[in-house]
């Protein structure tokens, strides 16, 4: 994790040192980028912070799905995931802009994340 500082975050998500799938770390880097008045490099954040959130959203879904077709030996296993996910997902949505973010990506772009990370669809719902 970065440093909350202008000086370390906006040149460590140039240059590809900010892990994707932390979403402090996003948070860091979007409030660094918007205080070094940096909007381009605030929006990409946005774009990785709505990349995530929805990833976060497909997981629980799909956790969700999982519970109820799962043995319960895998219950704590699928719990762990589901509360790691939501705990992310809190954590991008406190932000406005990652919030607005997330609800506006297109519809393409959210069937593709959740084609690879959400429910499998095996035809046997009700």
């Amino acid at each position: 994790m970065i440093q909350q500082s202008t000086d370390t975050a906006v040149p460590a998500l140039m240059t590809g040192l900010i892990d994707h799938d932390d979403p402090q770390a996003l948070v860091e880097a979007h409030a660094a980028a918007v205080a070094s008045g940096q909007g381009a490099l605030a929006e990409q954040v946005c774009r990785f912070a709505a990349v995530l959130g929805q990833e976060m959203r497909a997981t629980t879904a799909r956790v969700g799905h999982d519970l109820t077709r799962c043995h319960e030996h895998r219950y704590d296993e699928l719990w762990a995931e589901d509360e790691a996910a939501e705990a992310k997902l809190r954590i991008l949505v406190a932000v406005p802009a990652f919030k607005e973010a997330i609800e506006a990506m297109s519809d393409e772009d959210v069937d593709a994340i959740w084609c690879q990370y959400g429910p499998f669809d095996d035809g046997d719902d009700d």
